[in-house]
Parts: C-alpha cells; structure tokens; sequence
C-alpha cells in the first residue's frame, strides 16, 4: 500500500488471522475463482518493492499457486505496471504461478485489466466494491452491534470491508466510522480482530489527520494494546520456530521505510515512535540519509 501509516507487524498479524477466520470466504466474497488460501505470505520482502513500495497482501494457494491481492482507490496503466513489477519480483522468488486480482474502492467502476507489452500480456483482473450499498450495510450492522448482538462470518466480511464500499462518506471519514464502530462489540476478541481488519484493508487512503484520529481511538481503547501484545508474541513464537534473522531484517526493514514515509508527510519523531515502535535515534538516521 503506497502510503502505509500503520505498523507493519500489526498488519501482517490481522491479515493472517483473516486468513485463518475467512479463508474461502475472502474468494467468495470477491467471487475469486482460485484454489483454496493455505496461508498469508509476507508481502514486504526487499526484493518485493517498488520505489519503496510493496504488495498489499499475497497468499500461498492449495494448488500450489499464489493469490496477489491488492487495494486500489485509483487506477491507470502505471498501477498495472507497477502490479507487473511485483509480480515480476515475486515470481523469480518463488517460481510459481501467480493470480493478481486488483480490488478497487468506491467510486471506481470499471479499470484497465490488461496491459499488453507485445510479447508480454499482463492481466490483473478488477473486482469493484461500488456494487455494495455501504451506508446500508453499515445501518444493518450498526444496529445489530447496539443491541448487542455477535457478528456471524458474513457480517464481520462486511464490516471488515465496509471502508471500500459504495457511500455518502469518504472513505476516510468511513474507515473511521467504522473503526468507532467495531470499538463498539462486546466480545473483546471479536472487537479487537475486527479493528485491526478494518485498519490493514483500508490504510492506503488513510491520510494524516485521520491516521492521527483513528490512533486516538485506539488509544482509548484496548484495541492498540491488544495488537502490541500479539505482535511481541508473535515474534517470540516465530523466533523459537524459525530462528531466522532474515525475517527479522525484512521486518525492521519494512519498520524504517514506514518511518521514512512518515516523516516526508511531516510527522514529528515522537509520533512516529508510537507509530512504529522504532526508536527516536533510528529514527534520526533515517532523516541524516535523506
């Protein structure tokens, strides 16, 4: 995502756990016509990005394939070229098959899908969220929350994408919105689950000042801690299975460019502390190298 402002390891956490919750459901809710999800894959490889830029979100299929996903809020040719570029990178990684289906926000109905280079055909097929009615779904989920109620599968898909859909709203404004109302569900787990969802899939057209809002909330609830937590504990497990350094790297890595991206939006360094958990002299560094 190109102006990613929440932290990496926070992202990757909830997308997996999509992964784990969702599975088929993220096919059948984008009507994806792929094997089944196997896992989640990191997406912030250093051999994976462009102009500092990485892959929203890659899964490792049953057929031994992978699913590149990405969220888009504009399109043209030069965001195929860039899906190009990726897919490139990843396939001399991995040297497997890759489906590339692009998921674009509201407001875009109809994109370019092909981008033909002669002996090279480029396909990355549009899924468009315009065809949802999200101020709808929203007062139907609203008010379920309200009374109480547990969200079944279909209806955490819907709130977890509610940002992307068809509205009267922004799309910043929803992503808050929809942020305060998931801080809403009783169930501790479920809201916590939900919250992170809403922030991966709808971080890239989260600007300044909403990223500056939705950190309050958070900070008033649980939620951000919630999410600490589970990346401290996720990281020990992956230590004591893997003991590898590399993905250590990739993620401190993934950290610092997070950091850079904010500093050029005009963040100070003590905000970007708390955004990415790196210290105020890495921090520094970053601003010596420009």
């Amino acid at each position: 995502m190109g102006n990613s402002e929440i932290p990496y390891q926070h992202k990757d956490i909830i997308f997996k756990s999509l992964t784990e919750i969702f599975a088929d459901r993220v096919l059948n809710f984008y009507d994806i016509n792929t094997a089944p999800i196997v896992r989640a894959e990191p997406a912030n490889l250093p051999t994976i990005m462009v102009q500092e830029k990485t892959m929203d979100f890659v899964f490792y299929l049953a057929d031994d394939s992978y699913l590149h996903l990405e969220f888009q809020s504009t399109q043209g040719p030069e965001e195929l070229e860039r899906f190009l570029e990726y897919d490139i990178a990843l396939y001399r990684k991995r040297k497997k098959t890759i489906h590339t289906y692009v998921v674009y926000g509201s407001g875009i109905s109809g994109a370019q899908e092909v981008l033909n280079c002669g002996s090279i055909e480029y396909r990355a097929k549009g899924i468009y969220m315009d065809r949802y009615n999200g101020d709808s779904i929203f007062s139907d989920l609203e008010q379920k929350i309200l009374r109480g109620s547990r969200l079944n599968e279909l209806e955490q898909m819907q709130l977890a994408f509610l940002p992307l859909m068809k509205s009267m709203h922004s799309k910043p404004e929803r992503a808050l919105e929809t942020i305060e109302l998931a801080g809403m569900i009783r169930d501790e787990a479920q809201k916590t689950f939900l919250t992170g969802c809403v922030i991966a899939i709808s971080d890239n057209f989260i600007d300044r000042e909403y990223t500056r809002k939705i950190m309050e909330v958070l900070m008033m609830s649980k939620v951000l801690r919630a999410l600490e937590e589970e990346a401290k504990d996720m990281g020990r497990m992956e230590g004591r299975m893997e003991g590898r350094v590399e993905g250590r790297m990739e993620g401190l890595a993934a950290m610092r460019i997070a950091a850079k991206k904010l500093r050029l939006k005009g963040m100070s360094v003590k905000e970007i502390e708390e955004i990415t958990g790196l210290s105020s002299e890495e921090i520094q560094k970053l601003d010596d190298l420009n």
